[in-house]
C-alpha cells in the first residue's frame, strides 16, 4: 500500500511498446506527483530497469505495476492510475507515443495525440493525418481482422525471457473494467484474449512465469514474468483456456473485443467513447 501527498499532473495514456508489454494492456495511464510513502509491503517490491532512464517496479506476489521514482530533485514519482482507490477525475489528458500504438486499439476520444512525450516542443504535436500515416506504416496487422487458422500470433515479456504463441483467431476478446483487472494491469482496463489450450504454446521461459490466484475469487488471477513483472498468459482454472493479456502480443489478437464488461466498476477518470456493447457486470 502507498500514499501520494503531492499535486497530480500530466495525466497521460501511454501507447509505447514498453508500457504495453509491462502492463499487459493496450495502453497504460500514468500521472506525475510527489510525496510517495510506502505504508505497507515495501519488502514485496521488485524492480526492473527497462531502459537507461526508467526503472519499473512491481509486486513480487501478484505482479501489479507500482509507482516509479523519477530521477529529479523534487521527490517525483509517476503512478499507474489503475492502482488508485481515491476518486480522480476532471484532469486534462493526452495520448503519448502514438507512433507506437497497438494496431489492435483505436483511439476514439478527443484528447490530444502526440508523438513521443510531446513536451517542450510543439513540433512533436502530430497532425491527425501524420499520426495515421505513421501507424499505417508501423502496424503489424489490421485491428479486428480475423485471421485464418494457420495464422500465428506471438507474444513476449518486456525483458524477452518469456515468449509464447497461438494459432488462429481467439475464441473471443473482451475489455474488462473490474477493479481487480485495473489493479492487476495498473491501467484503465484489461483487454483479455481467450485462446483454447490446444492452440497455445509456451516458446521460452515458462519456468519464469509466476501465477497469482486472488484468494477471494473463483477464477480471477494474474500471471507475470518474475524478472521484469510483465503480465503474461494464465490458464483459466477449470477450463482448457488461456487468458492472454493483449498488451503482451506482437500482432493484433485476430479479433476485435466484443465489448466492455464490469463497466459498473469503471475508473471515473476514463470515458468509454467507442460504440461497442457495455455490460454493468458480465454478459448473461
Amino acid at each position: 500500500m502507498f500514499e501520494i501527498d503531492g499535486a497530480i499532473s500530466k495525466l497521460s495514456h501511454c501507447h509505447c511498446s514498453m508500457c504495453r508489454k509491462f502492463h499487459g494492456a493496450l495502453f497504460a495511464t500514468y500521472f506525475d506527483s510527489t510525496g510517495l510513502t510506502i505504508t505497507q509491503g515495501e519488502d514485496a517490491i521488485l524492480s526492473y530497469a527497462s531502459s537507461r532512464n526508467v526503472t519499473r517496479q512491481f509486486c513480487k506476489h501478484c505482479g501489479s505495476p507500482l509507482p516509479e521514482i523519477l530521477n529529479d530533485d523534487n521527490n517525483g514519482v509517476t503512478v499507474p492510475v489503475g492502482l488508485i482507490d481515491s476518486k480522480i477525475s476532471g484532469l486534462p489528458c493526452k495520448h503519448i507515443f502514438v507512433e507506437s500504438k497497438s494496431a489492435a486499439y483505436t483511439i476514439t476520444d478527443n484528447w490530444p495525440q502526440v508523438v513521443g512525450y510531446g513536451e517542450s516542443d510543439t513540433r512533436y504535436i502530430a497532425p491527425a493525418e501524420d499520426i495515421e500515416n505513421t501507424l499505417r506504416a508501423t502496424s503489424s496487422g489490421e485491428p479486428g481482422k480475423e485471421h485464418p487458422k494457420t495464422h500465428t500470433v506471438t507474444g513476449d515479456c518486456l525483458c524477452g525471457a518469456v515468449s509464447f504463441e497461438y494459432e488462429g483467431a481467439p475464441e473471443f476478446v473482451m475489455n474488462c473494467h473490474c477493479s481487480r483487472c485495473r489493479k492487476a494491469k495498473g491501467a484503465a482496463h484489461a483487454t483479455n484474449v481467450f485462446v483454447t489450450s490446444d492452440r497455445f504454446r509456451w516458446k521460452t521461459g515458462e519456468q519464469l512465469v509466476e501465477s497469482y490466484a486472488h484468494p477471494t475469487a473463483m477464477v480471477f488471477g494474474q500471471a507475470f514474468c518474475k524478472t521484469c513483472g510483465s503480465s503474461m498468459p494464465r490458464k483459466r482454472p477449470g477450463a482448457e483456456m488461456y487468458n492472454i493479456p493483449a498488451g503482451a502480443l506482437n500482432q493484433p489478437p485476430g479479433a476485435e473485443p466484443k465489448g466492455h464488461i464490469y463497466v459498473g466498476s469503471k475508473a471515473p477518470w476514463f470515458d468509454i467513447t467507442d460504440n461497442k456493447p457495455q455490460w454493468q457486470k458480465s454478459p448473461n
